[in-house]
């Protein structure tokens, strides 16, 4: 993919600027589509730079730090993290990620922008990291952190 998805924005780039350069030129009769086919390029644009951004560039950092557990998934240091309380994540275990395969979570998980291959409890709910981590990689993270952190 970090192949590909280079090559596939560039044509996508280029086309995206053909159809610009005929909207505001006037070279084509029905406006409405192009603007609405735009709306859909931008999209296309903004998620494939995205994700091979993430795919060459991104980390996955989680750190435990004064009763908190902050899993922060960032590109070049910037990116959102999340935090929890230590005292309340449970059940920290190496999981599969499991998914509808038609859901909006497997999608993600496909282009390695969600899910994880650890999961714990927290708030009634699971929480997922370490993206496309190998099973011995998950099993042997999981132990550490469990061990080292009490959680």
């Amino acid at each position: 993919m970090l192949i590909f998805l280079p090559i596939w924005l560039i044509g996508w780039t280029i086309g995206g600027a053909f159809a610009i350069k005929a909207l505001v030129t006037g070279e084509v009769k029905e406006a409405w589509f192009l603007l609405i086919w735009l709306c859909g390029w931008i999209f296309g644009e903004v998620f494939v730079s995205y994700a091979f951004l993430w795919g060459a560039f991104g980390r996955e950092i989680i750190s435990v730090k004064n009763g908190i557990v902050r899993i922060k998934r960032s590109i070049f240091g910037y990116g959102p993290s999340t935090d929890f309380q230590a005292n309340r994540v449970s059940n920290l275990r190496a999981s599969g990620f499991f998914a509808p395969m038609m859901s909006w979570s497997f999608g993600m998980a496909y282009w390695g922008l969600s899910g994880g291959t650890i999961a714990f409890d927290y708030a009634g709910k699971t929480k997922r990291f370490g993206i496309h981590l190998s099973e011995n990689d998950a099993t042997q993270l999981a132990s550490t952190l469990k061990k080292r952190f009490n959680l």
